[in-house]
């Protein structure tokens, strides 16, 4: 017997992907700095801010640039570009000023992942609605042909029940959890989903 639940939870924060883009016609060099330097303004606007819970500014990038040129037929050399990137996490409800102040800095945002701060209680309690799901089917379907429910005999994740091929005297169902919030551009707090799947068998009884 398949038994299944969702919840839907108000995200306790948010992580948004931020990057500092910057270009220079004269070197590799000009383009970090002038990189470094709006990411420095984006820390300093963002150390000690209300709801900015952590800054992490992990990924640089420095390439050269070029540009189609009509007239000659081929590629010619535009400049260096410099790209600096990281997170910031801050509470779900310091989104939109978070967001303000990364734009305000020169940093541009790439998306934004809505998360549980204990996402792992929130699939403890949808797994217990799915086991209670499976059971309430079982008990349905062995009511259905004059029955008692007999005793677990096994739960497991889906797939991997023992019983999964069923048999005239056992029942099957299953149980797995996960939490959602992907990233998407969107500066609404949106609920995290939690899912669940669990497979059970049962006996029946008289």
């Amino acid at each position: 017997m398949r038994g299944e639940a969702t919840a839907d939870s108000a995200p306790d924060r948010a992580t948004l992907a931020v990057h500092v883009r910057e270009s220079s016609p004269e070197s590799r060099s000009a383009a970090l700095a002038r990189a470094s330097a709006v990411a420095a303004d984006l820390r300093a606007a963002l150390d000690g801010a209300p709801g900015v819970r952590r800054v992490v500014l992990s990924r640089v990038s420095v390439h050269e640039r070029w540009a189609w040129d009509p007239a000659a037929g081929t590629d010619e050399r535009a400049g260096w570009e410099a790209t600096v990137g990281g997170t910031v996490q801050a509470d779900a409800g310091a989104v939109p000023e978070v967001a303000e102040a990364v734009a305000a800095a020169g940093a541009g945002i790439g998306g934004v992942s809505w998360e549980l701060d204990d996402p792992a209680a929130a699939r403890r309690a949808v797994r217990r609605a799915a086991v209670g799901a499976a059971r309430e089917a079982a008990t349905d379907l062995a009511d259905a042909v004059g029955r008692t429910l007999g005793p677990l005999r096994e739960l497991a994740d889906p797939g991997l029940s023992s019983a999964a091929a069923g048999g005239p005297e056992t029942m099957a169902a299953m149980a797995r959890g996960s939490a959602g919030g992907g990233p998407a551009l969107d500066l609404d707090p949106q609920d995290v989903t939690v899912h669940a799947v669990v497979e059970a068998t049962y006996a029946l009884g008289e």
